[in-house]
């Protein structure tokens, strides 16, 4: 798959939105080549490993909380 960076659905270009920002709740089907054949339907908020970013949108980038003392 992708370069394994994680991202949510709705800023993914294998999201099969109508819209250029859809929303978290919007619901479509994912294009991404290797999962397509399994016909998923994702919302906006969904996210994956196989996450690359649309035209135009940067790279999520996401930190571990620090540990609790």
């Amino acid at each position: 798959m992708a370069d394994a960076s994680w991202g949510n659905c709705k800023n993914c270009r294998f999201f099969a939105g109508n819209s250029d920002e859809p929303s978290d709740e919007e619901t479509q089907s994912c294009n991404q080549t290797e999962l397509k054949k399994f016909a998923l339907v994702v919302s906006g908020d969904s996210g994956c490993n196989a996450y690359e970013a649309r035209t135009g949108e940067t790279v999520p980038t996401y930190e571990e909380p620090a540990p609790m003392h």
